[in-house]
């Protein structure tokens, strides 16, 4: 018969492993903040220990607002002409409407009426 030497409750791997986890967790702290790499970009800006040149520019901030409502307005525009593209322009008059609506109850009561 096998005998389970551990006892539940008493994990003898749970040590080494809660010392490798502080182990690394000084490590991370212990590395200086000038070492991290960025993946992209917008990190690397974060990242820069120097301001940037054109945010240091006050006519910059100007020109990007004005960008920004430029194309917030020509997105609106596009937004407009593809509303007006789903209707397809063809709007119904309330008596067309009422017209239609009566055609289809007349058609739907000979269906299930049988005429």
């Amino acid at each position: 018969m096998k005998v389970n030497r551990t006892r539940h409750g008493h994990p003898q791997h749970g040590i080494a492993g809660a010392c490798l986890a502080l182990a690394l967790a000084v490590l991370a702290l212990c590395m200086p903040a000038g070492t991290a790499l960025a993946q992209s970009a917008g990190m690397a800006n974060l990242l820069k220990r120097y301001p940037s040149a054109q945010a240091s520019d006050p006519g910059n901030s100007q020109r990007e607002a004005r960008a920004r409502a430029e194309r917030h307005r020509a997105e609106q525009r596009e937004a407009e002409r593809r509303r007006g593209e789903e209707r397809g322009g063809s709007r119904l008059s309330p008596d067309e409407r009422r017209r239609l609506r009566k055609n289809l109850y007349d058609f739907g009561r000979d269906i299930y009426q049988g005429g």
